[in-house]
């Protein structure tokens, strides 16, 4: 089995969630999502990875990653970095939004 690792940087919000999108329609179903002092990684169940480079604890398309990806997350510690000693946060994919929801106003 082939695993892949895509690279990508980028800080505009729309072509983040475009690209995050469009890699779920082409990956399985994301596993998880893991925050490291540096980048954040999403990684589905076969072990397929997108790397974001400088989306980080701070940054504020890290909230972004995660709802995009269906991460379970609690926002008032999303940015703070772990006290562990090698400074990442894993997190657990499978919320999902109910059907139609953005068409609710």
């Amino acid at each position: 089995m082939k695993v892949s690792q895509e690279k990508f940087e980028t800080s505009d919000e729309e072509t983040l969630r475009a690209l995050i999108r469009d890699r779920k329609a082409r990956f399985n179903w994301f596993r998880r999502v893991i925050v490291h002092p540096d980048r954040t990684r999403i990684i589905d169940i076969n072990r397929n990875e997108l790397v974001f480079q400088g989306i980080t604890y701070g940054n504020p398309l890290l909230e972004l990653v995660m709802k995009e990806a269906g991460a379970s997350y609690d926002l008032s510690t999303l940015h703070s970095q772990p006290s562990a000693q090698s400074g990442a946060r894993e997190h657990a994919c499978g919320a999902c939004y109910p059907w139609a929801h953005d068409r609710i106003s």
